[in-house]
C-alpha cells in the first residue's frame, strides 16, 4: 500500500486542512504572530485524535476536577503506568515501573537530572545544532556545554572522545529522535554514545519524545533497552505530548535508572516536580492505548510531506540544502547558498512565513531555518511558494 492509498479517504482530516481556520487560533503556533503561515513551534496543525477528545469530554462531563484517586496522594499515575506497556509493546523495552515518575513536561525531567548530578562547572554533552532549551539550560546552571558537531551527514565521536578524556564531563543530553536534524540514532551509534559514556562515566539523559514519530522503515531503540548497565546510568524522559500533538495538557514522565538520581528525589518533598495534570493523565491513556490508527495517518502525511518538501525547495528556493528527516515532524534547512546572511528567517517573516531561526540551536545554526511538516501537503505547498516570495 502506497502513502497515498493509506490516508487517501482522510478519515481525521489531515489533508483538508482550512488555513483561515488555523489563522483564527489562539494559541501559540498560529494566535502570536501575524503571518500568513505558521510553521515553527512543534505543534501540530491536525485536529486531536477523536478517542483523546472523548477522553477529556469524559473528564468535564463527570465533572472530575478534584483530587484523583490513583493509590494515594503521591502515586503513580494511570499514564505513568501506561508508559511501561507502551514502552514494552511498541519498543520491547520493559522499565521497572517503580522506578517511574510524573513529570510536569519533558524538560522538568532533564533538568532535574542536570541539576541534581552535576555541579557548575561539570560538562555536558550535547549533539549540535540542540533543541534550544537544552542549550539554556546548560547555560543558566553554569555548567559547561561540550559540543558534538554535525558534519557531512554524522557526528563526530572520534573527537569527543579525545576532548572527554582531556577535559572529562559528567552528563550526556541525548535528544533521540533528534530535534531539529530528525536524525535517528541506530543500534550501532547508540552501542558508540554508550560505550563512551560508561568509559568516561556520564549519565544519559534520553529525551525520547519522538519517538513514536519515526518515518516508515525506521526504527526507534531506547537507549535504556541497551542492557542493564546502560539503562543503570541513563534517565529516559518522553511524553505522548510531541506525537498527539498534547503539549499543553502538561504531563509527561521519566524512567529514572540512576540510583543516584533516585536517591536525590527520594530525599526531597512530595510532588516537588509538580503534581499530574489529571486532563493530561486522561489524554495520555487514550494517546497509548486508542490512538495508533491516528498515529499511522499522521505519520504517512508527515512522510509525504518530508519527501515533497525536496522537490518543493528544488522548484521554489533552489540552492537549499535539505535533508528529509528520518523522524519528527521538523525539518532542518541550510539556507546559506541563499545570500540571506545568518538570519534566513526574518526574510522568510517578511514573506510572510515564520519558521524557527537556526541561530537559536546553537551557532552552527547561523543560516538556517527549522520548518514544522506537520500540516496538509496542499499547505506545505503554498507556504514554500510564498518562502520563495
Amino acid at each position: 500500500m502506497t502513502v497515498s492509498d493509506a490516508v487517501d479517504d482522510d478519515p481525521f482530516g489531515l489533508r483538508s486542512l482550512d488555513v483561515a481556520s488555523l489563522r483564527r487560533r489562539d494559541g501559540a503556533k498560529w494566535g502570536a504572530r501575524p503571518v500568513d503561515y505558521a510553521a515553527w513551534v512543534a505543534d501540530m496543525d491536525f485536529e486531536v485524535a477523536p478517542p483523546i477528545a472523548a477522553a477529556l469530554h469524559g473528564v468535564i462531563d463527570r465533572h472530575e476536577f478534584g483530587y484523583p484517586n490513583w493509590g494515594g496522594p503521591y502515586a503513580l499515575s494511570p499514564a505513568g503506568q501506561q508508559f511501561v506497556t507502551r514502552m514494552s509493546d511498541r519498543f520491547g523495552w520493559e522499565p521497572d515501573v517503580d522506578e517511574v515518575v510524573d513529570l510536569i513536561d519533558v524538560l522538568q525531567g532533564v533538568r532535574a537530572a542536570v541539576y541534581h548530578r552535576s555541579a557548575p562547572g561539570d560538562g555536558v554533552v550535547l549533539h549540535m545544532p540542540a533543541y534550544f532549551p537544552f542549550i539554556d539550560t546548560i547555560e543558566t546552571m553554569g555548567r559547561r556545554r561540550v559540543d558534538v558537531t554535525w558534519t557531512d551527514g554524522g557526528f563526530d565521536y572520534d573527537d569527543l572522545d579525545e576532548r572527554l578524556t582531556r577535559d572529562g564531563a559528567r552528563i550526556w543530553i541525548l535528544c533521540h529522535p533528534h530535534n531539529p536534524l530528525g536524525h535517528v540514532f541506530d543500534r550501532a551509534e547508540l552501542e558508540r554514545i554508550a560505550e563512551i559514556a560508561m568509559r568516561h562515566d556520564l549519565l544519559v539523559i534520553a529525551d525520547e519524545v519522538h519517538a513514536d514519530l519515526c518515518m516508515p522503515g525506521v526504527e526507534h531503540v531506547p537507549f535504556a533497552a541497551l542492557g542493564t548497565e546502560v539503562e543503570r546510568r541513563t534517565v529516559t524522559v518522553t511524553s505522548a505530548s510531541k506525537a498527539f500533538n498534547l503539549a499543553g495538557l502538561r504531563w509527561a514522565v521519566m524512567h529514572v535508572g540512576d540510583a543516584g538520581l533516585r536517591d536525590a528525589l527520594a530525599g526531597l518533598p512530595g510532588h516537588y516536580l509538580g503534581a499530574p495534570n489529571r486532563m493530561g493523565v486522561a489524554a495520555a491513556v487514550a494517546a497509548w492505548t486508542e490512538c495508533d490508527d491516528w498515529l499511522r495517518d499522521v505519520v504517512a502525511v508527515v512522510d509525504e510531506n518530508r519527501l515533497a518538501l525536496a522537490s518543493l525547495l528544488e522548484q521554489h528556493l533552489p540552492g537549499v540544502d535539505y535533508r528529509p528527516p528520518s523522524a519528527t515532524y521538523l525539518a532542518w534547512l541550510d539556507c546559506r547558498e541563499l545570500g540571506f546572511d545568518d538570519e534566513p528567517h526574518e526574510v522568510f517573516r517578511a514573506r510572510g512565513v515564520e519558521l524557527s531561526p537556526g541561530p537559536q540551536f546553537g551557532p552552527t545554526g547561523a543560516g538556517h531555518v527549522r520548518v514544522n511538516l506537520a500540516t496538509s501537503p496542499s499547505i506545505l505547498a503554498d507556504m514554500v511558494a510564498a518562502m520563495a516570495g
